[in-house]
């Protein structure tokens, strides 16, 4: 009966000792598989945030890439505006050239005309009026003046011709025996000269293209004409001849 009890002892002792042994193996395996299983969340967490950067990647590179689209389109749009306009400007350009081979030739003419003009005309300012057509023509020539000013020039001196059949003068020059007078012009009716005195009033008259000696009497109306085309009197009736009954 001994001999039993010690061999069942032996046998519960050796039972306890494998079960602790069982029970440790099997606590190890759990700690085992939970580090396992850390890891394993810890690589799934790591996986979806790879996987969201690449998707807000993917978004932002289509965003991108809608932007170029548009943009190419608005490029494509400019680029082919800016072929209308170089063509339109390459036609402008041809219609320039064509205009400046005609224009050359029409401002000679129109210089040759104004100073055959002038040379009919009242002879009022002959040396200014002159030399402005001779400057103009060596105007036509200067190569570092645009055409369009050239013409500018030329409309220019037919405005300022224009006037003087507008306008009341008086000025100061030597007369055609080298004496300095004062002349008196009313547009393009009438010119008359005076000496400084205030003697030997003079008319031009346009038929003979001379000038004709006017009577004393006229020389008041004269000087007042002057002092008022040089605004040192008010306006008012003058006495004077006018071309087509002068007076000797």
């Amino acid at each position: 009966m001994k001999r039993f009890k010690v061999l069942f002892t032996v046998l519960l002792f050796a039972n306890t000792s494998w079960a602790q042994d069982l029970l440790d193996k099997n606590m190890s395996a759990m700690a085992s598989n939970q580090n396992s299983a850390a890891e394993s969340q810890v690589k799934i967490d790591a996986l979806f945030d790879e996987e969201r950067a690449a998707l807000q990647s993917l978004r932002i590179t289509q965003a991108e890439s809608e932007q170029l689209k548009v943009y190419n389109r608005q490029l494509q749009s400019i680029i082919e505006n800016q072929e209308i306009q170089m063509a339109s400007f390459k036609k402008q350009i041809q219609d320039i050239e064509s205009t400046q081979r005609g224009i050359m030739p029409l401002m000679e003419r129109m210089l040759l005309g104004l100073d055959q003009f002038i040379d009919l005309d009242v002879p009022f300012l002959l040396n200014e009026r002159k030399q402005r057509v001779a400057d103009l023509r060596v105007l036509l020539l200067d190569a570092n003046t645009s055409v369009s000013e050239k013409f500018r020039r030329v409309l220019e001196a037919f405005q300022i011709e224009i006037e003087y059949g507008r306008t009341i003068e008086a000025y100061r020059a030597n007369n055609s025996a080298d004496q300095t007078v004062d002349f008196l012009r009313f547009g393009r009716i009438a010119l008359y000269a005076i000496d400084l005195n205030g003697e030997n009033p003079v008319i031009w008259n346009a038929e003979s293209k001379a000038w004709t000696e006017l009577s004393g009497g006229y020389s008041r109306g004269i000087v007042k004409g002057l002092r008022i085309a040089r605004k040192q009197a008010s306006p008012e009736l003058l006495n004077l001849a006018m071309p087509a009954l002068g007076d000797k």
